[in-house]
């Protein structure tokens, strides 16, 4: 049973160890943002806004370093983000104040995104279509279990400590990383991809293949529905007077779903086909939503949190995974660069969005225009299915 246990640590990717070091740290520090802020003293508006500050680099860089890496590929952008990422996070600990934060968000936001996105160009860089899904699978696992157990020991340390200072231990956590990412040896990008020049349209990543816009909508769903639930589940279980310990549970036990789907997405895919996995798991994710405002028992809003959580999980790295395989391969980087774009601006018009609605319809309507706007969107996502044997 050990030996098992060994030899499939052994076959897991160094960069899948170093992604999960990595996700820990900086997703532990999220849920730190909003409550330093208030230690400072800012407003609820500007903590809406320091939020935002997180993605305001990458909305524009995305693209632009996911064609450098195509050109050069990403051991070296990969340690570099790393010590990006650990600068960042480290900032409001050495830099008092909002100038220390605001600092913070940029450089973080800005070396997480640059991490992510060369940690999965890394991962698909294989000629074998299995490989590629399993890669991308541990991948995606390792980013959960990261995102799941960081913001439980923030809140550990914080009390411990001091949110500020949870900052910086939450920081060393990412240095790990550069352990696993020294051994790797040089990749060479795929293709002969030409140096840019100057500013192109980014919108011809559409023309390389028809099923694109279908692959970068499955994505958008899939962070449409996880960013609106942790933002507007909290507020309707306090409304319907669940403590909040107990959301907190509940919100761990969603973040856990994600984690149990992505272990077994490739099963399912290998079983079902690709295309009726990611349209049944958004379809199941819209009926819950419109469930939830249904009942206010806190078993029932935990069994349909759970299956929010694991269709919404298993359907972000099949769109990763999509994406590559419709990309050319010489412009994989440009691609994922740009479908981190689109994630970016989702992330950033839509709270904004749903904040209008919210005045109009409370915070239970919220939850009906997601889930239908899931349901809708699940009849446009059908994409190509692969033959995934090994």
């Amino acid at each position: 049973m050990f030996k098992q246990v060994v030899n499939k640590c052994r076959r897991v990717p160094l960069v899948a160890y170093a992604t999960g070091f990595f996700v820990f740290g900086v997703a532990g520090t999220r849920p730190l943002v909003p409550l330093y802020s208030i230690d400072l003293g800012t407003s609820v508006e500007e903590v809406g806004v320091l939020v935002a500050t997180f993605a305001l680099i990458p909305l524009s860089l995305a693209m632009f370093l996911g064609k450098k890496m195509d050109q050069t590929g990403t051991r070296s952008i990969l340690l570099v983000s790393v010590l990006v990422t650990f600068a960042g996070l480290t900032l409001p600990y050495v830099l008092e104040g909002r100038p220390g934060i605001y600092l913070s968000q940029l450089i973080a936001g800005t070396g997480f995104t640059t991490f992510i996105l060369a940690g999965q160009k890394r991962m698909s860089d294989s000629v074998a279509v299995s490989t590629r899904e399993r890669n991308i699978a541990i991948l995606s696992l390792s980013v959960a279990l990261g995102a799941m157990l960081g913001p439980l020991a923030a809140g550990v340390i914080g009390d411990a400590t001091s949110n500020k200072a949870a900052f910086a231990i939450l920081a060393l956590f990412i240095l790990p990383s550069a352990c696993f990412l020294l051994p790797l040896a040089p990749d060479r990008p795929i293709g002969t991809g030409a140096p840019s020049r100057g500013f192109s349209n980014p919108l011809k990543v559409f023309g390389y293949n028809r099923f694109m816009a279908r692959a970068f909508l499955i994505s958008s769903l899939i962070l449409l529905g996880r960013d609106m639930y942790v933002a507007y589940f909290p507020l309707y279980a306090h409304n319907v007077g669940i403590s909040a310990s107990i959301i907190g549970v509940i919100i761990g036990i969603h973040n856990g779903g994600g984690v149990i789907s992505r272990y077994f997405a490739l099963k399912l895919v290998r079983a079902y086909g690709k295309s009726r996995v990611v349209v049944t798991s958004i379809l199941l994710s819209g009926l819950a939503f419109l469930m939830i405002p249904l009942t206010g028992n806190v078993l029932l809003l935990t069994l349909m949190s759970l299956a929010i959580g694991m269709g919404l999980g298993i359907g972000q790295p099949l769109s990763i995974s999509t994406t590559v395989t419709l990309s050319p391969a010489a412009k994989v980087g440009e691609v994922l660069g740009f479908r981190l774009t689109c994630n970016r601006l989702t992330q950033v018009v839509t709270p904004l969005s749903f904040g209008v609605i919210a005045t109009f319809t409370g915070v239970m309507g919220i939850f009906w225009v997601i889930g239908g706007i899931l349901i809708v969107g699940c009849t446009r996502v059908s994409i190509p299915n692969e033959d995934l044997s090994p």
